[in-house]
């Protein structure tokens, strides 16, 4: 199977890599997730992705600009017939046309700066590598992206526990709903469904209906995949914003982001929420409730 440019191994074998690179980036080593916070979102210039296959193989970082492979190596890669594996995985990445560039865990953890510095002078000294690609026709099977929009407020009350973004926040107060009035998931959940022209969260789960009565938000959500899913779309990303006085949400975004990905099936990478508030104006600002809004991309092939 080509793709990117090189070849990634047969279709069915490349999906079952994907699902193991997913595997990996959910549970990353401490030494991956230090570097990653360095390589994250182009901090070093170019674009890098974690746990990428490549021929075969799931190097920790990929530039596919730059051809150049990652890999940190705990104590294990000195043990036994390892070494000779990692000199044959070297070897075929090689012959992909990547370079393979490996510290250990100890360098990533401990030097961090020689690390940054190597991988620095070797995206200064390297060209980019453009990769000619053939731009399909509809008939061929393009993929197609579509954008929606969501948006949701829910009141404040005495009374009522404060669901956001799937997960309980400790507060003097709860929004009020027919559900768990969770205002994040429903903004997300129209926005979902407004991609796939599928109408809107109050067309499926109506607040007349004795079995919406205090549902659960994230059955909504993950309902809300299930049916984009019977058009044959696939969540791309997610950019979300939510407007509160209080309390601060800002500490709870890394919860709502792992509670939705899990949710959604995606790497929290795909997910953005902010938090702001609107200087004390309307009535966020006087905290009689909250809302939010929701851009949302999905996909398919």
């Amino acid at each position: 199977m080509m793709k990117y440019g090189y070849e990634t191994t047969d279709g069915a074998t490349y999906q079952l890599l994907l699902e193991k690179a997913k595997e990996m980036r959910n549970n990353p080593t401490e030494a991956e997730k230090v570097l990653w916070q360095f390589l994250v979102g182009g901090q070093m210039g170019e674009h890098f992705r974690r746990q990428h296959p490549v021929a075969g193989y799931i190097p920790d970082f990929v530039c596919l600009k730059k051809r150049l492979i990652i890999e940190i190596d705990g104590g294990y890669h000195l043990e036994g017939e390892q070494p000779e594996k990692d000199e044959e995985r070297t070897a075929l990445l090689e012959s992909e046309g990547f370079e393979v560039i490996r510290f250990t865990n100890e360098e990533v953890l401990f030097d961090i700066d020689a690390v940054l510095e190597a991988i620095s002078d070797y995206l200064d000294s390297h060209p980019s590598i453009q990769t000619p690609t053939k731009s399909p026709s509809p008939r061929e099977g393009s993929r197609v992206g579509r954008v929606g929009f969501g948006y949701d407020v829910h009141r404040l009350v005495p009374g009522r526990d404060l669901w956001l973004g799937g997960i309980k926040i400790e507060h003097t107060l709860g929004l009020l709903g027919h559900s768990d009035a969770d205002v994040l998931i429903h903004a997300i959940c129209d926005a979902l469904l407004g991609a796939a022209n599928m109408r809107d969260i109050g067309y499926h789960w109506p607040d007349t209906s004795d079995a919406t009565l205090n549902m659960d938000s994230k059955i909504i959500l993950k309902k809300t995949m299930e049916l984009i899913a019977t058009k044959g779309y696939r969540f791309g990303n997610l950019d979300a914003t939510v407007c509160a006085e209080r309390p601060k949400i800002n500490p709870h975004v890394p919860a709502m982001k792992k509670c939705l990905a899990e949710i959604i099936g995606t790497d929290e990478d795909n997910i953005s929420i902010k938090a702001t508030t609107t200087e004390k104006l309307g009535f966020t600002g006087r905290e009689e409730g909250m809302s939010a809004f929701a851009t949302i991309l999905i996909e398919k092939d």
